[in-house]
């Protein structure tokens, strides 16, 4: 009977621990999924945490797998927008710079023209005095004419 009383207790003890031990395999998957978002596989982590959800749905597994999902999407949704954004920047930086050398040429331009319009005012003067000094001097040659014809009269 000490025989068959060992046999029953070992095949008891066994059962007794297959019964009792806790589901694993939600939780390795969990553990997996983890360590798939901690080197930066997202993708693969994502599969992972559906993988929980959609095997385990009402585990405490799932609901952990569920906000580790949702916060890797939410990482994956911030990293495509600031993507976007330092792109976005990179165009504008490139139009910016684009509109700094029109702007050095249009103000190029601008000097020059500052420069030819100081030259052509500097000859209106110079015209205008000469054109003071000829009506002075047609002035003077009126007076002479008149002079002249003054003295024949």
């Amino acid at each position: 009977m000490t025989r068959l009383a060992l046999v029953v207790i070992i095949i008891g003890t066994i059962a007794g621990c297959v019964l009792s031990a806790p589901p694993s395999r939600p939780a390795g998957v969990l553990v997996r999924a983890d360590g798939l978002a901690a080197d930066g596989q997202y993708a693969d982590a994502l599969d992972a945490y559906g993988e929980i959800l959609t095997k385990y749905p009402d585990t405490d597994e799932a609901d952990r797998a569920r906000r580790s999902r949702d916060t890797i999407n939410s990482l994956l949704a911030a990293r495509a927008q600031v993507a976007r954004l330092t792109a976005e920047m990179k165009a504008r930086d490139a139009q910016l710079k684009a509109q700094e050398a029109e702007l050095s040429r249009v103000r190029g331009d601008l000097t020059a023209r500052d420069g030819e319009l100081a030259r052509a005012r500097q000859e209106i003067t110079r015209l205008t005095a000469e054109a003071d000094r000829l009506r002075g001097d047609l002035e003077n040659l009126k007076n002479i004419d008149i002079d002249l014809e003054r003295r024949r009269k």
